[in-house]
């Protein structure tokens, strides 16, 4: 059982068929909890599919599902890549983004409890796509989770796999960034000052380790990256 608020429970009971219908697979954060990498909390949930379905039909037919379950559902854009559907309850007002993205997956999704997730190298690979897009304080929380599981080369490798512009200098500029996060940014996802600590290490010794490999290598790729002091 993938552990979740109340309100986004209900919502992922409420359309657990029609996930299975159009093959969508849990991903974002909470494939970051199933996989048993973090426990920090989500305000959204977010389902990927790698079926050949539109997209639009695909967001339509769970706003169905959510609507047959008693909530309300606005779709707030839909394209052939991504939509974002809001669902909130009628009595509470309680409300929760469901986002839905098309990816190519790299590897079969995992079964946890009775729920299809992304595989870990998958999950992964958004995370490092999401990093590389934004470096917001929850990527960079579930990217330093499994710095124990992979090294920065093939942190790298993984987003390469979800994004065709992926670039070294970006995701130093993005790496670097992490040290001007505010501290509460982090805490307001649980994350203590010893872990804050550790994540803005393992940011900057990224940023090293790719300073010392264009020194080394003297790989184009790194041309846009200053040299390490």
């Amino acid at each position: 059982m993938i552990p979740l608020p109340p309100f986004q429970q209900r919502m992922l009971q409420a359309v657990l068929p029609a996930c299975t219908r159009f093959g969508l697979v849990l991903a974002g954060g909470y494939a970051m909890n199933a996989h048993g990498l973090t426990e920090r909390p989500s305000n959204d949930l977010d389902f990927a599919t790698a079926a050949e379905t539109p997209l639009p039909e695909v967001a339509d037919g769970i706003a169905d599902a959510f609507r047959e379950a008693g909530l309300d559902v606005t779709v707030v854009e839909v394209t052939p890549r991504m939509g974002r559907l809001v669902v909130s309850d009628p009595v509470t007002e309680q409300s929760c983004e469901f986002d839905l993205l098309r990816e190519a997956f790299q590897r079969q999704p995992v079964i946890v409890g009775d729920v299809s997730v992304v595989s870990l190298d998958d999950a992964v690979g958004l995370k490092m796509r999401a990093l590389h897009e934004r470096s917001l304080a929850r990527d960079v929380i579930d990217v330093a989770s499994v710095s124990h599981l992979y090294g920065f080369r093939e942190l790298e490798h993984l987003a390469r796999l979800h994004n065709e512009e992926f670039s070294l200098a970006e995701l130093v500029m993005r790496l670097e960034f992490v040290e001007l996060i505010a501290d509460e940014d982090f805490e307001a996802y649980g994350v203590g000052e010893e872990r804050v600590g550790e994540i803005r290490r393992f940011a900057a010794a990224w940023v090293e380790d790719i300073g010392l490999r264009r020194a080394e290598e003297g790989d184009a790729e790194y041309d846009d990256i200053p040299e390490p002091d």
